[in-house]
């Protein structure tokens, strides 16, 4: 009989463990997506929202009316993406067809904390039209602080008020965040990632690869 209680406490000690452990759990989950939420979300609550018309910008290279569109989910913080920025692939290809290709740049900043406000910052250069001027500092001086950003627009001879006063107001926000919940959508888990016009590629690809696809879709 004594065996058998022991036994039943034992087996109610190990539930109530189980249970303690799946609450834990429960409450860990819950407060990883309320902070996800907030990190997404995060803005002043007094900056008027985008107009529609801005939200659409597209950040691209190359001719609109192209047939072919390349587009990369970027982060300026991440290290793939530094590296394969530094190989000059998209660049190559972009010479190769000059009337065929067009290249698009999303935002996807997911590798650290201050990757949204990075983001925000090249649209924030954008409204002075150094877009790819500081995107291309911050992939090749990365990984950058957002501190460093106002010392890269003085390199590149922004108005630092306007500029700063931009940043500081996270008026991009909603855009990149936009960008971000795109990339969610298709799939995409890591940085970079790329689509070809409507297909989702595995991995970064070469020049050899993109100039191969682009050829078929040409030549159909």
């Amino acid at each position: 009989m004594g065996k058998s209680k022991r036994a039943s406490r034992l087996k109610a000690r190990k539930s109530a463990d189980r249970r303690k452990k799946g609450i834990q759990i429960s409450v860990i989950a819950f407060v990883i997506l309320i902070a996800g939420a907030a990190w997404i979300s995060s803005r002043p609550p007094d900056v008027p929202p985008l107009p529609e018309e801005r939200l659409a910008v597209i950040q691209s290279r190359g001719p609109e009316n192209a047939r072919v569109t390349i587009t990369e989910f970027g982060d300026y913080n991440c290290p793939s993406c530094k590296i394969y920025h530094e190989l000059g692939i998209i660049q190559q290809v972009l010479d190769d067809f000059p009337d065929d290709v067009r290249f698009v740049f999303r935002h996807f900043p997911i590798i650290t904390p201050v990757s949204p406000e990075l983001a925000e910052a090249a649209e924030c250069a954008s409204d002075q039209g150094a877009f790819w001027e500081l995107s291309d500092l911050l992939f090749s001086l990365g990984p950058s602080r957002l501190s460093d950003v106002a010392n890269y627009a003085d390199q590149l001879g922004l108005d630092q008020t306007t500029f700063e006063t931009c940043v500081d107001s996270r008026q991009y926000s909603d855009l990149v965040n936009e960008q971000l919940r795109e990339a969610y959508g298709f799939g995409f888990r890591g940085t970079p990632s790329f689509m070809i016009n409507e297909t989702v590629l595995a991995g970064p690809p070469g020049y050899e690869q993109l100039v191969s696809i682009v050829e078929d879709i040409l030549a159909n």
